[in-house]
């Protein structure tokens, strides 16, 4: 008795997968293709730089009161917002990158990088070391920019006081 009931239930179980699934045939598969293409304004890449000095603002506020997570939590932030998107806004509006550019981009992530490594291992003064390297690749940057402008952008910099 106890053997028919474990293979009335193996039964009933292979039944059950066997019609809880449709025949090739009987699946509808739509391909829907959409291509998007996004052509990004002026204020977009305002905007972001916007933003960006705004968590420059929040990150110097966190090294200088050695605030580790939100040192760590902004550097993350200001690698996402200027490394990624300032940095490809830059890159989608002109055609033609002068390297000058890339090397200044990879200044700045190997910085941010090394703050966040900093943040991690409340590492103070080499926090402040990479902070300051961060400020230079960035004013560096922005005298670049605005070289490459024909109306320069008002940047703030930030100076630790």
């Amino acid at each position: 008795m106890k053997y028919s009931l474990i293979i009335l239930a193996i039964i009933m179980g292979i039944l059950m997968a066997i019609a809880s699934c449709k025949k090739p045939e009987e699946v509808n598969v739509e391909r829907v293709e959409e291509i998007q293409t996004y052509v990004p304004k002026q204020e977009d890449l305002a905007g972001a730089m916007k933003r960006a000095s705004i968590m420059m603002k929040r990150l110097a506020r966190a090294v200088e009161d050695n605030d580790w997570v939100k040192m760590d939590m902004w550097a993350h932030e200001l690698k996402e917002g200027i490394g990624f998107n300032c940095v490809e806004l830059y890159m989608f509006e002109n055609n033609d990158i002068p390297n000058e550019f890339i090397m200044l981009s990879d200044k700045f992530n190997s910085a941010i990088n090394k703050l966040i490594l900093c943040s991690k291992e409340h590492d103070t003064n080499n926090a402040n070391l990479e902070f300051d390297r961060i400020i230079k690749s960035c004013d560096a940057c922005h005298e670049s920019f605005n070289k490459d402008m024909e109306k320069p952008l008002d940047f703030i910099h930030l100076e630790k006081g």
